[in-house]
C-alpha cells in the first residue's frame, strides 16, 4: 500500500474559553472525513470545562506528540495535518493556558522544532489565532501549506465564550472544507465570506494568508482523487 496516510493533530490553546475546544472538534470531523484519517488522530485539549477529556494542550505534549506521530508515520510519504485553534500573540505566538496550570506560550520557533525534530515532511498547518500570519515564514517549504485565520498583523474574530466557533472555524471547517474542491478552494471561499462578514460589521479585516508548498498541493491532490 503506497497511498500516502493522512494522520491529525488538534491543538486547543486557552481553557477558558470553549470555542477553541470546539473548534478543534470540528476540525478532526471535517479532515478526518475529506482525508480519510480514521483512527489516526490525536487532539490536545485544553478545556477548563473538563480537564480529564483529552491530554493537555501543552509545548512539550505537542513535541511529544510529534515525535510519536512521527515514528509511526511513512515520514516520506504520509502527510500531517496539524489543525491549531487559540489566542495569539504579534510576537508571534500562540497562547497556551488551562485554569490555574503554569504553561508556556508556543512561538513559531518552537513550532519549527518540533515539526523539524518528528522528522515530518509532508504537513497542512491550520493555525485559527490572532496573528497566526507571523507563523507563516518559518514554517513554509514546497512540503508544506500554511493556512493562518489572519495576517502577521492583524486580529482575527468570534474567540469568546459565547460562540460556538470562531469566524474562520465557521468559515473554512463548517462552510467551505466539506464542500470544496481542494483546500486552496476551501481557504479561498472562507477568506471571501470572512470580508464580507468583517464588512458588514466594520471591523478592521483580519486578512487570513496562506502560503501553498507546491509539492504539497500536488500530493492533495492526489489524495483528493483516490476519495470515492
Amino acid at each position: 500500500d503506497l497511498e500516502p496516510m493522512a494522520f491529525f493533530l488538534g491543538f486547543a490553546g486557552v481553557g477558558d474559553e470553549k470555542v477553541f475546544a470546539q473548534e478543534i472538534g470540528l476540525a478532526s470531523r471535517v479532515l478526518g472525513e475529506r482525508y480519510d484519517v480514521a483512527a489516526r488522530s490525536v487532539s490536545l485539549i485544553n478545556d477548563q470545562r473538563d480537564l480529564k477529556r483529552a491530554p493537555l494542550a501543552t509545548v512539550s505534549g505537542l513535541k511529544y506528540v510529534l515525535r510519536g506521530l512521527g515514528s509511526r508515520m511513512n515520514i516520506d510519504r504520509d502527510v500531517l495535518f496539524l489543525s491549531i485553534s487559540s489566542h495569539g500573540t504579534d510576537d508571534p505566538a500562540i497562547i497556551v493556558s488551562n485554569s490555574q496550570l503554569p504553561l508556556q506560550d508556543l512561538t513559531d520557533e518552537d513550532l519549527a522544532d518540533a515539526l523539524r525534530e518528528s522528522g515530518i515532511k509532508w504537513r497542512v498547518i491550520i493555525i485559527s489565532a490572532c496573528y497566526a500570519g507571523g507563523f507563516i515564514e518559518r514554517l513554509s517549504d514546497p512540503q508544506t501549506i500554511v493556512i493562518t485565520a489572519a495576517a502577521a498583523d492583524r486580529t482575527s474574530f468570534g474567540c469568546s465564550n459565547d460562540r460556538d466557533l470562531t469566524y474562520f472555524g465557521e468559515a473554512f471547517y463548517r462552510d467551505a472544507l466539506p464542500t470544496a474542491r481542494s483546500l486552496r478552494d476551501a481557504f479561498d471561499t472562507a477568506k471571501a465570506a470572512i470580508a464580507t462578514r468583517e464588512r458588514l460589521e466594520h471591523v478592521t479585516p483580519s486578512n487570513p494568508q496562506a502560503y501553498f508548498g507546491k509539492a504539497m498541493e500536488e500530493r492533495l491532490a492526489s489524495m483528493n482523487a483516490l476519495q470515492p
